[in-house]
């Protein structure tokens, strides 16, 4: 009888030169998905295609002459009024964006397109609709509930924690010090002012029985041309293959002022943004 082939012969070995997702996938689109009550995700592909379709039908120029930005559509009826929007600045190249939100608890969706000099908006892309979880406390009161150190520890650990930091940089970072702060509101050991948390962070009172403690933090997060050179506040940051940056302050009370400029990679082209955050504790 013939042979019929040993079992390697018959399998094909896999392609490894298709082991990497391609950058765009030729197709206009917009997907948003949340995050958390005050944070969603958007992802977009602008093609060419449709840029040179859009620059046709609203001038050669529109693009230059615009402004790039995200508009976030607030849908949920709020007071009788539904269809309130405001804008975030953003760079098209840019791909994705996370995008901040005010309120929990209610539907949204995001539109990319164009502010004209005139002040009227054209869109391009439309994403879908997403519904955010509310971020107030809950209103059931009917369960007791408490804290033990080592069962909070195995929950950690079921959870994953030590996995935060091999993902996206900044949000890793965010979700560990956020982490550290549950481990130390929780555990009996533990007090404030733990090392992962800023170095103003406030100290819980010794002789009160009751107390307050609250704390904020700044992110400062942007977009240039891949490849430029970024400062804020004096100081070069380095920015993601495809120009985006992201940074986390600790608020100080006072104000505290973020020049952030911009130099084109040839040296020829220069922008610079000023922010002023003003911080009153109370």
């Amino acid at each position: 009888m013939p042979s019929s082939g040993s079992l390697t012969d018959k399998i094909s070995q896999p392609d490894t030169d298709s082991r990497t997702l391609p950058e765009a996938y030729g197709t206009t689109m917009a997907a948003l998905l949340p995050r958390d009550p005050n944070w969603m995700y958007l992802y977009w592909e602008i093609t060419p295609n449709s840029k040179a379709r859009f620059a046709r039908e609203h001038g050669q120029d529109i693009f230059e002459k615009s402004r790039q930005v995200i508009r976030v559509y607030d849908l949920t009826a709020h007071n009788g009024e539904a269809g309130k929007y405001f804008d975030v600045p953003v760079m098209f190249e840019a791909g994705n964006w996370y995008v901040h939100v005010q309120e929990g608890g209610r539907s949204y969706s995001c539109e990319l397109g164009l502010v004209l000099p005139s002040g009227e908006f054209e869109g391009i892309v439309k994403s879908n609709t997403v519904l955010l979880p509310p971020g107030g406390i809950s209103d059931v009161t009917d369960e007791k509930w408490m804290a033990v150190s080592e069962d909070f520890d195995k929950l950690l650990q079921l959870s994953g924690v030590e996995y935060i930091g091999k993902g996206s940089g900044e949000v890793a970072k965010s979700l560990a010090q956020r982490w550290e702060m549950l481990r130390s509101v929780f555990s009996r050991a533990s007090s404030w002012g733990v090392s992962s948390l800023s170095s103003h962070a406030p100290q819980r009172p010794e002789r009160k029985a009751f107390w307050l403690l609250a704390d904020c933090e700044l992110i400062l997060y942007g977009a240039t041309e891949p490849g430029a050179f970024v400062t804020v506040g004096g100081r070069k940051i380095k920015l993601n293959a495809d120009g985006t940056f992201s940074l986390r302050f600790a608020l100080q009370d006072g104000v505290t002022d973020l020049p952030i400029k911009a130099l084109s990679k040839d040296e020829n082209d220069s922008r610079q943004i000023e922010i002023e955050i003003t911080r009153l504790t109370e």
